[in-house]
């Protein structure tokens, strides 16, 4: 087991966000960074066809972030920094850099009930920076060592965070396979767990397939997935949930090469939605309007654009309401009436406001009550109680 810990709303967290802004920077210098699976659709999309034989694979890292040492992490950081440093723009900050680094990931302090702990070990739990820290530190090893040793193998070669995924080439160079796992296992402590070269392989959210020497794909779930949305009874505006619905179709309509599977997908999302009790008809209304604005899109794109010169609105020039949303409140469009007949004119004469906002969020919830980050402590049952100062090598 280990433990789950929040650093939102700490000092060292600030430190912390500072230092991911900056990671977040060097994104263009990391070849094999993937955003998310729709980036992914547009590298493939580009991809044309195949060479024969090609396959592809997937491998997971066997707990990347507390299999990261830290000392290795910083050093090897640290160096990759300073071999761009000529490309990056003057006053980047390199060696505020590698000090936020050992500060972020060297005081991972944390609570538990009345006890304080130090992580020894590992990428700092819970921080902002983790993610990015943690995609730059594999990425070295990509950079120097994978892609130039297996360029004439990997055809494409992409990972986000601690899934990596490729199509593979055989180029006829003896065991090019299985030395590639082992170099890709030979850094650090890090080790990785592979899927062999395949025809079709699960990745994030898709199913990518090659068939007849081309890529296709289809929406991947889990097995195990309980799709518990948004139900009827939720103090959710109408219009955020055919958002939602809208969302998810043209989810659905990027990721199904086949009209087949994108259609069986919506029939999915319509029983499901049904099953957490919202009506037919208007589940129905919802899941084929969004269909119809998805394929007007499509046709859209492939028109001549028109390119428009109106600057964007500044928020200077913008009135912003916001509400806490409940649905016996008066309506938006009600708002917005009463705005547009008492008070449009002064503030576009007076301030120069353009356009009215209205924004809402959410109530409390049951979550929020019962989810906490700083646990409760029943006097006399104190966690210094049960825990006597030493660990036991796991």
């Amino acid at each position: 087991m280990r433990p789950i810990v929040c650093c939102a709303g700490t000092a060292l967290n600030n430190v912390s966000r500072w230092l991911d802004y900056w990671l977040q920077q060097l994104k263009p210098f990391i070849p094999t960074y993937l955003r998310d699976s729709s980036q992914l659709l547009d590298l493939l999309a580009n991809l044309g066809p195949l060479p024969p034989g090609a396959k592809v694979f997937t491998a997971d890292a066997n707990s990347m972030y507390t299999n990261i040492d830290t000392d290795h992490a910083i050093e090897v950081i640290s160096a990759w920094l300073d071999s761009i440093k000529a490309n990056l723009l003057t006053g980047f900050p390199f060696e505020a850099i590698k000090e936020a680094m050992i500060l972020v990931m060297r005081n991972n302090l944390f609570e538990f009930g009345d006890l304080y702990f130090l992580q020894l070990l590992g990428t700092a739990m819970g921080t902002s920076a983790a993610c990015m820290w943690a995609t730059i530190y594999y990425a070295v090893h990509e950079i120097t060592t994978l892609i130039p040793k297996y360029k004439n193998n990997l055809l494409l070669f992409k990972r986000f965070i601690d899934d990596m995924f490729g199509i593979w080439i055989d180029d006829g160079t003896p065991n090019a396979w299985e030395n590639f796992k082992l170099d890709t296992d030979d850094f650090g402590i890090l080790t990785w767990e592979f899927e062999e070269p395949a025809l079709s392989v699960a990745f994030l959210d898709l199913t990518i397939n090659i068939e007849g020497g081309k890529i296709t794909t289809k929406t991947y779930q889990k097995a195990l997935n309980l799709y518990q949305y948004i139900m009827p009874q939720s103090n959710h505006p109408p219009n955020m949930m055919k958002g939602i619905i809208f969302s998810l179709m043209r989810n659905y309509h990027r990721q199904n090469t086949k009209y087949a599977d994108y259609k069986s997908m919506a029939t999915k999302l319509f029983i499901r939605h049904v099953n957490r009790g919202w009506d037919r008809t208007t589940m129905k209304h919802w899941i084929i309007s969004a269909d119809i604005k998805i394929q007007q899109e499509t046709l859209q794109q492939t028109q001549p654009t028109h390119v428009t010169t109106e600057e964007p609105l500044t928020n200077k020039e913008r009135v912003f309401l916001h509400f806490e949303y409940h649905k016996n409140d008066i309506p938006k469009n009600k708002v917005r009436a009463i705005y547009e007949t008492t008070c449009k004119d002064l503030l576009s004469s007076r301030l120069g406001i353009k356009q009215l906002t209205i924004a809402y969020s959410r109530p409390k919830n049951i979550k929020d009550t019962i989810t906490k980050a700083k646990l409760h402590q029943a006097p006399g049952r104190e966690a210094s109680k049960y825990y006597s100062g030493e660990l036991t090598p796991s």
